[in-house]
């Protein structure tokens, strides 16, 4: 038999010329008579490397590395080993023994920063790409997958530079242009991150996930229909795959599919059953739908897959709320704040369910929320300090400006004759529309259309029942709004004499309004409670052309939309009528306000302000609440005011 250090000549040689069976029978033989020799050691698990035989390379380099623990070469083929089996916590430690035994080895530190990468050790992946780099400066790879992890570390600027130099060095680089595109969606250029995506198509026109990338960017740039046609390119070369049945839903729905989106959505989780987004959208067209049930058991479902999310969170205690579980919807709120105390939309949702259920101590604090949400609720901010209640106001001038609808303006300018009570100057700026009124209302008032030179301090009005601190016990009366007896008897001409009762109705609110499809009824349905007891009005704004058929099928019913300028005619109407009936709208604010008899429909979720199981509201005396059993049950609403009608006017 031929000496161990002369056939490990010949075994290195078969092995340069990849004749890997000899190399393979010549180590084994060396073992034989060396069973601790680490380059045949080595040699073997290379081979198994090379023929894709990972857990038989991972055994015969672990024997390798115990046999000559001083050998960098091993520790990294080692490391490479552990990478490909996914064992990426062992590849870091073999690549980190590696690069201590030789610090110049840039191919393991290159495999350090690869396998540190895997483990979402981004910031720590680009250090070791880094130390590569200055190893092997113009090698493209290293600068490519720096510019990954530098990415992933939030660092897009030095990313896009990384990889622009890849790209200098290789300009023919498909990875380098495909990871461009991500990085300029993420700086928000979505139309040269289109331009890189479709240059790595060009390169490599069958590869499925830069199909799907550049759907993506195209849903970032609101083409729907390029963009369903990218996802259905990606799912043509890759049928199974799950972000691109997302992506193509997506899509589906930007054109108003939402059937056929709840079915891409609903293959993305048959190919992945842990693609917790596809979850999540099907929950959204759930939610859209009304059909919060469908919506909450989806939101469940990606939150099995992905704990942490907080959007899924916070919408599923939206959902929850919806149903009317409304403890369940904290508990998902304050799930959320757990893992992210300052989440503004869990901190505003919570405040709402927290003011529904008459909670207003954390309900006013956490409302606060809604100034540094995604989307602010209406907030605007003047830059003058914000008067928190604790603040001296005697003597200074402070700014109360209206900041969300004209219903929210009139409930909480009661607040402002308060502050003239502690010796304010009082500036109100609110919506133009209500301007007139108002000015006529508080005489007093100063109603301002900028903001006054003098002012020191700013409110909005919905911020004051926190500064007051008020409760269910402490909430301020409205003033009794008076009517212009002008514009009153204006009114009273046009409506002539009548010898039945008056009643005044809305029946939709604002169509911009996030739940106005729940709050708001067809007037069809409506006018089954118009008999012939009564004269009807509708004192309504801004009809579709859908409720002018129905008006002109009751004869009893005039309206007014085209012929109501501003909030005093509104005003005028209402104290001509014997009673309003509305739906949750601005009409019932302005009717409370002024003592008039006012019934409110409300959905079975209310808005906040009118609590729960409760006939009467504390913000308004003459307002009595109708409400809905069940979703959607305007027929047992208008049941019961019907009744109520016969027992009022009989």
């Amino acid at each position: 038999m031929m000496p161990p250090a002369m056939l490990w000549g010949q075994v290195q040689l078969v092995m340069q010329q990849g004749r890997l069976d000899a190399a393979q029978a010549g180590a084994e033989q060396i073992l034989r008579a060396s069973p601790r020799h680490p380059g045949a050691l080595h040699i073997l698990g290379v081979i198994c490397l090379q023929r894709r035989q990972m857990p038989d390379a991972v055994r015969w380099l672990k024997k390798a590395s115990q046999a000559d623990q001083r050998n960098a070469m091993i520790w990294a083929t080692l490391g490479y080993a552990y990478f490909e089996t996914e064992a990426f916590r062992d590849a870091v430690d073999a690549f980190q023994k590696a690069t201590k035994l030789d610090p110049r080895a840039h191919p393991a530190l290159h495999g350090l920063g690869k396998s540190l990468q895997a483990l979402g050790r981004h910031q720590e992946a680009a250090g070791a790409f880094g130390r590569a780099l200055t190893l092997e400066p113009h090698n493209a790879d290293y600068l490519n997958d720096r510019g990954v992890a530098l990415m992933e570390s939030g660092a897009l600027q030095d990313a896009l530079r990384e990889i622009d130099t890849a790209l200098a060095l290789a300009p023919g680089f498909f990875g380098a242009f495909l990871n461009k595109g991500l990085v300029l969606k993420r700086l928000g250029e979505p139309n040269a991150a289109l331009v890189a995506l479709e240059q790595a198509i060009t390169l490599n026109p069958s590869y499925a996930p830069a199909h799907n990338n550049r759907a993506a960017v195209l849903l970032d740039l609101e083409d729907y229909a390029q963009a369903l046609s990218a996802a259905e390119r990606a799912i043509a070369l890759a049928p199974g795959f799950a972000a691109a049945w997302n992506n193509r839903g997506l899509a589906q729905l930007g054109l108003e599919q939402p059937d056929a989106a709840l079915e891409s959505f609903g293959q993305a989780v048959r190919c992945d059953p842990a693609n917790a987004a596809a979850h999540y959208n099907a929950a959204g067209v759930h939610w859209k739908r009304s059909d919060y049930a469908k919506a909450a058991e989806a939101y469940r479902l990606s939150l099995r897959v992905a704990p942490a999310q907080l959007m899924a969170l916070n919408d599923l205690g939206l959902a929850e709320a919806a149903l009317g579980n409304h403890t369940v919807a904290l508990d998902c709120y304050n799930h959320a704040l757990r893992l992210a105390p300052d989440f503004a939309e869990a901190q505003f949702n919570k405040s709402l369910t927290c003011l529904l259920l008459g909670n207003f101590t954390e309900g006013w604090r956490l409302w606060e929320a809604r100034k540094r949400k995604k989307i602010p609720v209406g907030f605007q901010d003047f830059g003058l300090p914000l008067w928190t209640g604790a603040q001296e106001i005697a003597g200074r001038c402070i700014l109360l400006h209206s900041e969300q609808g004209f219903g929210d303006a009139i409930q909480f300018i009661r607040y402002a004759p308060l502050l003239q009570e502690k010796g304010a100057d009082v500036a109100l700026m609110v919506q133009p529309e209500l301007a007139p009124l108002i000015r006529r209302v508080m005489p007093d008032m100063q109603v301002v259309e900028a903001v006054p030179a003098n002012a020191m301090l700013q409110c909005p009005l919905m911020s004051l029942p926190l500064a007051f601190a008020t409760s269910l016990e402490t909430i301020p009366p409205a003033p009794i709004w008076a009517v212009d007896d002008a514009r009153r008897a204006i009114w009273c001409a046009r409506l002539g004499p009548g010898d039945r009762p008056r009643i005044g109705i809305a029946w939709r609110g604002s169509a911009g309004h996030a739940n106005d499809h729940n709050r708001s009824m067809p007037l069809r349905d409506f006018l089954s409670v118009a008999d012939e007891s009564a004269d009807w009005f509708g004192i309504q704004k801004a009809m579709p052309t859908s409720d002018y058929a129905a008006v002109s099928a009751v004869s009893r019913l005039r309206v007014f939309d085209s012929e109501i300028t501003d909030f005093e005619d509104t005003a005028a109407l209402i104290a001509e009528m014997d009673l309003i009936i509305t739906v949750d709208t601005s009409l019932a604010h302005l009717a409370g306000s002024m003592g008039r008899e006012c019934w409110v429909m409300l959905p079975f979720n209310p808005d906040w302000r009118w609590l729960l199981d409760r006939q009467e509201s504390p913000w308004y005396t003459s307002i009595r609440l109708f409400r809905q059993k069940h979703i959607g049950d305007w027929a047992g609403v208008l049941d019961e005011v019907r009744a109520a009608l016969h027992a009022r006017f009989t």
